[in-house]
């Protein structure tokens, strides 16, 4: 369903969804803290809630979309 939604234009030109999601990413010392227990201690990342695992999933796919759109994704701010 989300395909064909993404085949209808709006009145002013097409959307690019990513474009936008790449120019809204801001980096998160949070997720980055969390993305690092992750690679450090799976052990505790899999204990915790599927919330804050799917957390680190949007966040991390927004950050690979910005590092596509020439986002410096290494450094805090924009």
């Amino acid at each position: 369903m989300s395909e064909t939604l993404h085949r209808f234009g709006y009145l002013d030109g097409p959307r690019d969804k990513d474009a936008a999601r790449a120019a809204e990413w801001q980096r998160d010392e949070r997720m980055e803290k969390l993305a690092a227990m992750r690679d450090s201690n799976p052990e505790a990342y899999d204990r915790m809630g599927t919330t804050v695992r799917m957390s680190l999933g949007y966040y991390e796919n927004a950050k690979k979309i910005a590092a596509q759109f020439g986002r410096d994704t290494t450094k805090g701010g924009n």
